[in-house]
């Protein structure tokens, strides 16, 4: 008789959780996270003025919105102005993914909010995720968790030592994640009801490059 996987979807991870598991550990300095305080590239004045809207609107609802008008309303259209489009990856939203652990007794799965992978119908090999997650004060769920569990099944998936990278939302707080070989880095936030949203703007332009990079290649 075959034995029964167990079966953990990604939503119930915390990231205690996914340290254990697989054997990661977190670190607090990244030279990454450094050179993002110091990036000063210039933002054209017409997406200037496009973010400072979406700024303001944050200031004024981001307490409000439940999820999916957090999404809708904000997450998409900031996300937007970076122009995440390339003939070399695509844009992939609610795509389910999963992974098999300890030498196959074990399974994880998931729907995947937001990944950047090559492929068009299908997608291969992700190097950059954002999981999106609205109230602040919630603690029956672990966002960093749900996203560090979906970077882990990326990194078995791709087979290559290459980093994963993320982002978490909680509230009007953003947190880049970065996973390399088995450690991981959490950045400070970046407030989105302040000056920091036009530095995670450029942030955002730097991954998009990034991305550009790995996958022409």
């Amino acid at each position: 008789m075959a034995k029964k996987i167990k079966n953990k979807p990604f939503k119930d991870w915390l990231y205690e959780e996914v340290s254990e598991e697989f054997g990661l550990k977190r670190g607090f300095e990244h030279s990454l996270f450094d050179h993002f305080q110091k990036i000063s590239s210039e933002i054209d004045q017409k997406t200037q003025e496009s973010i400072t809207e979406l700024q303001n609107l944050a200031q004024k609802y981001v307490d409000a919105w439940n999820e999916d008008e957090y999404k809708f309303m904000f997450i998409s259209r900031f996300i937007g102005l970076a122009g995440f489009v390339s003939e070399h990856y695509k844009v992939f939203t609610q795509r389910p993914m999963s992974v098999m652990y300890a030498k196959g007794t074990k399974k994880t799965e998931g729907l995947v909010e937001f990944m950047l992978a090559k492929g068009i119908q299908t997608p291969k090999k992700p190097h950059f995720f954002l999981h999106e997650y609205k109230p602040e004060k919630r603690r029956d769920n672990d966002p960093l968790g749900q996203l560090l569990i979906a970077m882990v099944a990326a990194k078995v998936q791709n087979q290559d030592d290459k980093a994963i990278y993320g982002m978490y939302v909680n509230g009007r707080n953003w947190h880049l994640v970065i996973l390399e070989q088995q450690n991981y880095y959490v950045s400070n936030p970046y407030v989105i009801t302040d000056v920091g949203i036009f530095q995670l703007f450029r942030v955002l332009l730097y991954f998009k490059n990034l991305m550009e990079k790995i996958y022409a290649q």
